[in-house]
């Protein structure tokens, strides 16, 4: 039974994690299209064919526009998925998409300083801010992406079913163990081999070090004694129309995305 938890899991985090990268780049594809770089939409990055040309400001914009739409998805499905506990996959898919939106801008802002490559520190470069404001706007991102980790805990163990998956502080942390971290670990692997060959070696780190922040979630657990079980029966049940959803996701994401889109 705990196993079924695992790969449902995994299956809702690889299904988000491809459909927030959509969206990221799509952000980045559609204001490039709009400010005249020529984008060609890939499966994890936009090449801009005439981007240097544009304006810093334009420029700017462009690389902006992935991580916002990667904050309005998170704070869209937070409204959505504090709306109610527990629930089926459908839930466990958004709660995922969530924690992935919101991941995708505080983790941007949060290195900012060191990735000059990713796009906020790109950002931070072509506008010319200071250290000081680079290093602040990190420690904002650290701080809301540890706020986000840990506000997570009660909605992912709210998923149990029963409540006696839930009876004590062992209890509590291994659900979360089942349900965030080895999903994330398998879900992570399975990215990383879909987002080969190299483009961008943060592309390829990206799916295991964005990840690090569940490890809050899953050891907080055990402080959450008032956890209540709400979860469907089916995240622990096999889910034929969700595995086949993401085959379909990955045929998409490699034959169509992977050799470019242009607009």
């Amino acid at each position: 039974m705990s196993r079924q938890l695992v790969i449902n899991s995994a299956v809702c985090y690889a299904l988000a994690f491809l459909f927030t990268t959509v969206l990221h780049e799509g952000g980045h594809a559609v204001v490039g299209w709009a400010l005249g770089s020529n984008p060609v939409l890939h499966h994890n990055y936009v090449a801009h064919l005439n981007r240097a040309d544009l304006p810093v400001a334009y420029q700017a914009w462009i690389a902006l526009a992935g991580p916002l739409v990667s904050l309005m998805q998170g704070l869209v499905l937070w409204l959505v998925v504090r709306s109610k506990d527990g629930g089926g996959l459908g839930r466990l898919f958004l709660l995922w998409a969530m924690m992935l939106g919101f991941g995708n801008f505080l983790g941007y802002l949060m290195t900012g300083p060191l990735f000059v490559a990713g796009d906020i520190g790109k950002v931070e470069v072509l506008l010319g801010l200071p250290m000081i404001v680079r290093v602040a706007l990190a420690v904002i991102g650290a701080a809301g992406l540890t706020a986000v980790a840990y506000w997570s805990t009660r909605p992912f163990l709210a998923f149990a079913p029963e409540p006696v998956l839930l009876a004590d502080a062992q209890a509590r942390t291994r659900f979360n163990f089942r349900i965030i971290i080895l999903p994330w670990l398998v879900g992570a692997a399975t990215i990383t081999m879909l987002y080969l060959p190299v483009v961008a070696i943060v592309s390829i780190i990206y799916p295991i070090t964005s990840g690090m922040v569940f490890i809050f979630p899953w050891k907080n657990a055990r402080r959450v004694g008032d956890a209540r079980a709400s979860g469907a029966a089916s995240v622990f049940a096999g889910s034929w129309y969700w595995y086949a959803a993401l085959l379909v996701a990955v045929l998409l994401f490699r034959l169509v995305l992977a050799p470019g889109i242009a607009l």
